[in-house]
């Protein structure tokens, strides 16, 4: 028996849901997210694609679901498309400059491991930059988002509210940039660099 789609994986509902949430901060947080991309971008979990017609040159999006790519499609038909999962990336070490991710994390079902790709395909010197909601710092907040996350993942199809992914991204080596991180309420934004970049004390 085939699994009820949710929020996520329907492309108009969810393009009719971010529309109505630009304008109350979102618009804002997805400006400052690409203000800084450069060179060669791989943009995960690109949806129905509301951010590749920002990128210079010949982004490459990819996404695990074909009615969203489909969607994207049209919406920026200069990029490169690929069915793929963070978790697997079909590309070579080191091929891009730039990997971006906006409010994908909480949906990866294992995020180390998707993390360790991002980092593999980072060339040197390239930046992870990421826009996340995460786990509210009270204590009532969190235990709040632990209680809805079972209904509200089956709902949405897979987001957990309750997920820390700035702290998972620090867990998996990466290293935050202070001066590009910005935090308020349950919404992050900020660049990061692989593991293999401080290790190299670049």
């Amino acid at each position: 028996m085939r699994s009820m789609r949710g929020l996520e994986q329907i492309p108009w509902l969810y393009d009719a849901t971010m529309a109505l949430m630009e304008p109350f901060g979102l618009g804002l947080w997805r400006r400052r997210l690409l203000a800084t991309v450069r060179g060669r971008v791989l943009e995960v979990g690109c949806g129905t694609g509301r951010n590749l017609p920002s990128y210079r040159g010949r982004p490459v999006g990819i996404d695990l679901h074909l009615d969203l790519l489909l969607r994207a499609r049209r919406r920026a038909p200069e990029a490169l498309l690929v069915m793929a999962s963070v978790e697997a990336l079909p590309f070579r070490d080191r091929s891009f400059d730039t990997v971006v991710s906006s409010l994908v994390f909480c949906s990866v079902p294992q995020p180390r491991r998707g993390l360790a790709e991002i980092a593999r395909v980072l060339a040197p010197g390239g930046t992870l930059r990421m826009l996340e909601h995460v786990r509210l710092r009270s204590r009532l907040g969190g235990r709040l988002q632990d209680l809805i996350q079972p209904l509200w993942t089956r709902l949405t199809g897979g987001c957990h509210p309750n997920r820390d992914t700035e702290a998972t991204v620090r867990a998996a080596g990466f290293v935050v940039d202070p001066k590009s991180r910005r935090a308020r309420g349950t919404m992050r934004l900020f660049s990061a660099r692989p593991p293999a970049a401080r290790a190299q004390g670049s």
